[in-house]
């Protein structure tokens, strides 16, 4: 009888260990000294991040072209055995025809290809991490998109510039940056 009582106590111990959270909610995590437990899915259960999914396209008003491929990934820590829903996103920027940047090739690892992020306190605007070809040299920041209030055909994108220099071997005050500095709204396609 202990040892069924003793399997009992166990299932219901790992069964409350491993649970799913709102991926939208993970930002209270992130803002608290509250931690998630060892084995926690942040999942897209609310459809909060498939709104994002698909081809969104923007110019700016120096008729830069950006196309935005957004598809979902799902990064586990093996570590912890926490799982999250994120968005990733590969993108194309011409200008006048010409090709400037390409990311649409490169591997899910290649850090050009813009992955992870979260919904910040409000829930409804995705940030996300942005590395540029020059990272080292300043193109590095956050794009913050959201789609909420809006027709699910429109998302408003904003860069939000680190600048960050991590290397001696850069110019001056770093290089220029390749992700428009301004808000654009981008339509679905």
């Amino acid at each position: 009888m202990r040892l069924i009582n003793f399997f009992i106590l166990l299932f219901v111990i790992v069964s409350c260990k491993a649970q799913i959270v709102p991926v939208e909610d993970l930002v209270d995590y992130m803002d608290s000294d509250q931690s998630a437990a060892d084995g926690t899915y942040f999942k897209d259960i609310n459809d909060k991040l498939s709104k994002f999914y698909g081809h969104w396209q923007a110019v700016t008003s120096d008729g830069k072209q950006l196309d935005f491929y957004i598809e979902p990934k799902l990064i586990e820590r093996s570590e912890t055995g926490k799982k999250y829903d994120k968005l990733n996103i590969r993108y194309t920027i011409k200008e006048n025809g010409v090709l400037l940047v390409d990311t649409t090739n490169l591997p899910d690892n290649a850090v050009e290809v813009i992955s992870g992020g979260f919904f910040g306190t409000n829930k409804a605007t995705y940030q996300i991490p942005y590395q540029g070809f020059s990272s080292a040299c300043g193109q590095n920041g956050y794009l913050l998109l959201d789609i909420e209030g809006l027709a699910d055909t429109s998302m408003t994108y904003y860069y939000y510039v680190n600048g960050e220099i991590w290397s001696d071997n850069c110019p001056p005050g770093g290089v220029d940056q390749v992700m428009p500095l301004e808000w654009l709204t981008f339509t679905k396609h």
